[in-house]
């Protein structure tokens, strides 16, 4: 069971029904724990939170293109920030990312602590969670009540925490696209509900251009007058469990055509981004690539060493609190969401702080491109000549200009993906010059 000293259940207690979702190993303030505890009490709406657990156990376990012999994750990556539970997955396919948040205004009673680990949502808790009701009082606690510390090196918490390849990297790419998302509609209860159901539901399903309107969301004339692109209508499909609960939709798009969701509940919130095309998946995405040739390595430690598990994380308080510009603040936390450590909302438009027990040679496996650009900066094959940047590479010589405010590169990856994909080596090895 992934490490779980037992399965997750809604069984029978004396206050109606008991929510206990089991966690595995897991990152504390005070160090790794054996299975953390961190909520226990009362939801304010609890069919409200057994419809978001729901929706992200549901992306966890679809494919929505046809890549269906993809083994992955169906344990949401949980995160507690003190006022807030965060719950996040992943598509099988790796292009859709969910999560689903229980905010402070949706709980009745009990403390969240702060943490971040896996929890499990088997089929019979699935089956269980779907029969929850508005009239019945529920009590929820993640994690088992006993706590094990442990202390065991970072390659131990690698072996012990099952978190794929695959949504290492999709974590890595989203806060670096929702950071360039921009909102573009904001949709009434009464609009989303007909919007939503009136999707086509066969996987992955047409690409909408849309546009907003008095009424809502509205099918475009062409692509250039359309506010937003959906990339396969039966990715949006998860939005089904708990439209009848929505008070609010916002839309966002992304200049590659990925697009963001954000639908507010009765005390939580569900989030969706989804990749500009159902074949594509965040772990390819290469987006991230720019902010981490942008930063001083130097002030990764130092923005890294002020994180506490914050559900939003302040670049001014922590730019006065280091005697950094914001501007290098805000690099740092952009390189640090490369490697897990950080979240992006598009709602609150703000980092959250999220530790994925993971070792540190994991961002260079993981970013390959990277590595090679700082291999040709090391040895000096980068040189510059006006506006123009030669890189010697074992293939040949490449040639870096730039585009408006973008660099272009001659190579063969520029010319196939044309900056879709993220920037090729060389023009990585060019910003990591630039940036000194």
């Amino acid at each position: 069971m992934n490490g779980y000293a037992a399965a997750s259940m809604l069984a029978p207690s004396d206050e109606g029904r008991s929510l206990l979702l089991e966690t595995a190993v897991g990152l504390t303030p005070v160090g790794l724990r054996e299975h953390p505890a961190f909520f226990s009490g009362l939801v304010v709406r609890p069919e409200v939170m057994a419809a978001g657990l729901l929706a992200v156990a549901d992306v966890a376990a679809t494919t929505y293109y046809d890549l269906s012999m993809l083994r992955a994750s169906l344990d949401p990556v949980v995160t507690a920030g003190g006022d807030r539970l965060r719950f996040e997955s992943f598509s099988r396919c790796n292009g859709v990312y969910a999560r689903f948040d229980l905010l402070e205004s949706g709980i009745a009673s009990g403390e969240i602590g702060l943490g971040t680990t896996n929890v499990d949502i088997n089929q019979e808790l699935r089956t269980h969670l779907a029969s929850v009701h508005a009239t019945e009082l529920v009590h929820v606690a993640v994690g088992a009540d006993r706590l094990e510390v442990s202390t065991p090196d970072q390659t131990h918490v690698e072996r012990e925490v099952d978190l794929p390849d695959r949504w290492v990297r999709g974590l890595a790419a989203v806060p670096s696209i929702s950071t360039g998302m921009e909102q573009v509609a904001e949709l009434t209860p009464a609009a989303s509900m007909p919007f939503l159901a009136g999707l086509p539901r066969s996987a992955p399903g047409p690409s909408l251009n849309l546009m907003r309107s008095t009424r809502g969301l509205l099918p475009a004339a062409t692509a250039a007058s359309a506010d937003v692109r959906l990339a396969g209508t039966a990715r949006l499909s998860t939005a089904r469990r708990f439209m009848r609960f929505i008070t609010r939709t916002r839309v966002y798009r992304h200049d590659s055509g990925a697009s963001g969701w954000v639908f507010d509940l009765d005390g939580a919130r569900v989030t969706l981004v989804i990749t500009a095309e159902p074949y594509r998946g965040f772990s390819g995405e290469g987006s991230a690539l720019h902010d981490l040739s942008a930063v001083v390595e130097a002030d990764l430690e130092r923005v890294r060493e002020q994180l506490a598990w914050q559900s939003v994380i302040d670049p001014a308080a922590l730019a006065t609190d280091l005697q950094l510009s914001e501007q290098r603040v805000r690099s740092a936390l952009a390189a640090l969401g490369t490697s897990g450590r950080i979240g992006f909302d598009l709602a609150d438009q703000a980092w959250f702080h999220r530790e994925l027990p993971i070792d540190a040679d994991r961002l260079a496996r993981d970013n390959p491109r990277l590595s090679r650009a700082r291999e040709l900066v090391d040895r000096g094959r980068v040189t510059s000549e006006g506006d123009t940047w030669t890189v010697e590479t074992t293939t040949g010589t490449r040639w870096v200009r730039p585009e408006g405010e973008r660099l272009v590169c001659t190579c063969p990856w520029q010319a196939r993906y044309d900056g879709r994909r993220g920037p090729c080596s060389h023009v990585l090895a060019v910003e990591l010059v630039r940036a000194g």
